[in-house]
């Protein structure tokens, strides 16, 4: 397995991940492999995207990955490196590849003279939670994490 920033050819498997990853989420309600694609294509890899695609790639198939974005401030003028997902496909899972992603994407803060890397987790998810915990993370308890969405997000911008 071989861990590295997603290139052009990995595109088409990038999205059969993200496709696996919207039914494993939604079901029934998943989304298209097109709109995947399309929002893949147009949003997560556009030109005001600040996100990077970290790939477990077998062969030429992505079994893993993680969208990441390093912000800016930090404290003591760093960066935080942010991972909004982390997905292993369906069929790859307790294989070792969330780990070996997870220690990559340290290495990588690191590298970029990070001061933290952070992720959210749904607490509704107690898989994700007791892995994240094996790995030795501590859940942040001093922030909150606030949110506008649909109508309400509609409504405020008003």
């Amino acid at each position: 397995m071989e861990i590295r920033f997603s290139q052009d050819s990995d595109i088409e498997s990038v999205a059969d991940a993200l496709l696996d990853m919207s039914r494993h989420y939604n079901g029934e309600n998943a989304s298209s492999r097109a709109a995947i694609l399309r929002n893949l294509t147009d949003n997560i890899l556009g030109p005001d995207s600040g996100v990077r695609i970290v790939v477990a790639v077998e062969g030429h198939r992505v079994v893993g990955l993680a969208m990441i974005s390093i912000l800016y401030p930090a404290p003591k003028e760093r960066g935080q490196l942010f991972m909004k997902e982390l997905y292993v496909v369906s069929d790859a899972r307790s294989a070792g590849t969330g780990r070996a992603m997870m220690k990559w994407i340290g290495r990588y803060a690191v590298s970029r003279n990070c001061v933290r890397f952070d992720w959210t987790v749904d607490l509704s998810n107690p898989r994700a939670l007791e892995f994240y915990r094996s790995l030795g993370a501590a859940p942040v308890t001093d922030k909150l994490y606030f949110r506008f969405s649909g109508d309400a997000l509609a409504a405020f911008a008003e």
